[in-house]
Parts: structure tokens; sequence; C-alpha cells
């Protein structure tokens, strides 16, 4: 199972070019940047970064069909990878932060998607694309610019049936968000029936989930970053909640839910309010939170992953990344290579 690691925006060209040359080092796979409304442009911070390193792949995670048009993205992508020379990688959604902020009601979102993971993947094959969709047409699409090397990876950022049947088979790969252990089998079946009904090898697709990362020397202080972020975790819907929680306390969750807006927001943690079983609950189901000395006796939380069929872990960092993606080189991608 190979490490990622999923970066904040927050990061300036400078530091990501540092960040990048420290996951170089230590065996990471795969750099993700999110792209989020108010931040920097993805794909164009990344670009120090791709040229001050050699092996490190660079990837912009995730970009919607609402916000950027599928030949736009394709150009971003083929950019990126021009100057990583072959090593980019884009995952293409249908939600995120972009839809709500701006107002946008997808229409046909499942389509939408598979369209758009459609025309990325063809643009980026190398050869001239004419696609006519039902929400997206091309006519003689053909880079002018040489890339060079092998096409760039896209990924679907995928979790429900209905996209996992309709886009994972367009795609390179799919890439969850915070699937639970309890539901991690079952999404996999799913992934791989979809492949299978439109003819797709299961062999060498990549199966990406992304995974929240709290450890730090002081328990607290990782707790403490935990609880701030939880509602970040599938934003904690019912259908993660229930796959650890019984209905009493999905209802409780749904009842206390301001409480995680509030902690996100304010960014103290402060969870004040809620049953403290329900808060240890979703920090043990949805996130690694703990320090260093939890790492190797609890790696099974994180083999499960793997032993169903994720090749491809992307922890989520939130403060302190340097540190964590020091920490993540030392000491968890040794063991998962035994």
């Amino acid at each position: 199972m190979r490490v990622d690691v999923l970066l904040e925006p927050d990061q300036t060209p400078a530091q990501l070019v540092e960040l990048a040359q420290l996951c170089e080092r230590h065996g990471i796979h795969t750099m993700w940047m999110q792209n989020y409304l108010s931040w920097r442009d993805a794909f164009m911070a990344l670009v120090p970064a791709a040229q001050a390193t050699r092996r490190v792949r660079l990837g912009v995670c995730v970009v919607s069909p609402w916000e950027m048009h599928p030949i736009k993205m394709t150009n971003a992508l083929l950019t990126l990878q021009e100057y990583s020379h072959g090593r980019a990688a884009l995952v293409i959604g249908g939600g995120g932060e972009w839809i709500a902020r701006l107002g946008i009601e997808p229409v046909k979102r499942v389509r939408a998607v598979r369209e758009a993971v459609e025309i990325v993947r063809g643009g980026v094959s190398g050869k001239p694309l004419t696609y006519q969709g039902g929400m997206f047409k091309v006519w003689g699409y053909r880079p002018k610019f040489d890339a060079g090397g092998t096409p760039p990876l896209v990924y679907a950022g995928a979790n429900q049936p209905q996209m996992l049947h309709a886009v994972v088979p367009a795609a390179d790969g799919v890439m969850y968000s915070d699937m639970t252990r309890q539901r991690i089998a079952e999404t996999l079946r799913l992934t791989q029936q979809a492949l299978a009904d439109k003819g797709r090898a299961v062999e060498g697709y990549r199966v990406s989930n992304i995974w929240a990362w709290h450890v730090k020397p002081d328990r607290e202080a990782a707790l403490r970053e935990a609880r701030r972020e939880l509602l970040l975790r599938g934003l904690l819907e019912p259908w993660y909640l229930q796959s650890f929680l019984d209905e009493g306390d999905c209802a409780l969750m749904e009842k206390h839910k301001p409480a995680f807006f509030k902690a996100y927001r304010d960014g103290t943690g402060d969870l004040t309010g809620v049953p403290q079983h329900i808060v240890d609950s979703c920090i043990a189901n949805m996130t690694f939170t703990g320090t260093p000395a939890d790492i190797a006796p609890r790696l099974a939380e994180l083999t499960a992953f793997r032993d169903v069929g994720v090749n491809e872990l992307c922890l989520r960092l939130h403060d302190d990344p340097a540190d964590a993606i020091r920490l993540i080189g030392e000491r968890l991608v040794p063991l998962l290579r035994t």
C-alpha cells in the first residue's frame, strides 16, 4: 500500500517546495494539494514543487466540472505534467465547497462527473479528442504542446454506489474520502463490480482512501486537532456515522452538529455538550489520532484498508505538515513495506 499525503491549501509555493522535497526523501508516493475556493490556484501553486523534485507525484484534489470546464482541467493537468516531467495527477468529483459557496445547483451530477473524467482522460491520452456528451461537447481537441511521457493520472472522487458504478470505469483510479473500516469492503466490492461491468481489469487499478492523520508528540494537541476537524470527516453524514454509531447516537450527533461547526470555525476543537462517548467513537472510527508511540501497536487500523484492496492510503494532514511527513516517513512507511 503506497502512502500519499493531502495538504491543506494554506501553504505558500515556497513551503510546498520544501514539503515536496520532504515527501521525496521520506518515501511518500504522491503529495496532493487541496483545491479550495478562497485559496491559491492549486495547479499553479504546485509548479515550483514540480521543478524542485524528481520522483514524488504531485496532484490536485478535488476539481468539479461546475467550477472548471473539463478541457480547462485537461490543459492545467497537462501543464503540470510538463513541469513535473510526468508526475501529475488530478481527482475529479461532484461535490466540494465550490458548489455550495457559489450557489450552484448541480444538474445530473453523476453524468457530469463521468463525462468530465472521460474528457480529461481522453484529452491527456495524446490522441485528438472529439466528444459528444449530454453535458459537455468538444470538437477536435489536440494540445499544441508536448507534455511528454506517459499520460497524467485521472482519479474519480467517488463514495456512493451510483457514482462508483458510473464513474469508476472511466478513470485511472478512484479516491474515496473518509471511508470507514466498516464500509470499505462493500465499497471495494462495488468498485470492482463497476470495473467488471465495463470490462476493466481490477489488477493495476488505483484505489485510494483519504484518512485523517492526527499524530503528535503531545496527545492532547493531537486530540484537539482531531476534534476541531471532525466536521470534515464525511461532513458527518449519517451514512458514515451509521457504520459505527447506533440509531440513538446518530440522532444525538444530528442534534449536536452545530457544536462541530463551531469547533471547526473557531479553531478551538471545543465540543462542549457533545456526549464524550460519541466524540471518542468518531475519533476512533474516522481518524488515526494519537502519539508516535501508538503507530506500531495500532497499525492494524491502517492495514485493514490494504487487506481489502486499498493500494494507496492518502493521509490528510492539518497543522505542522512538515513534522507529519517526517513522522510518516520514519515510522509508518517502513512498517507498511514489511
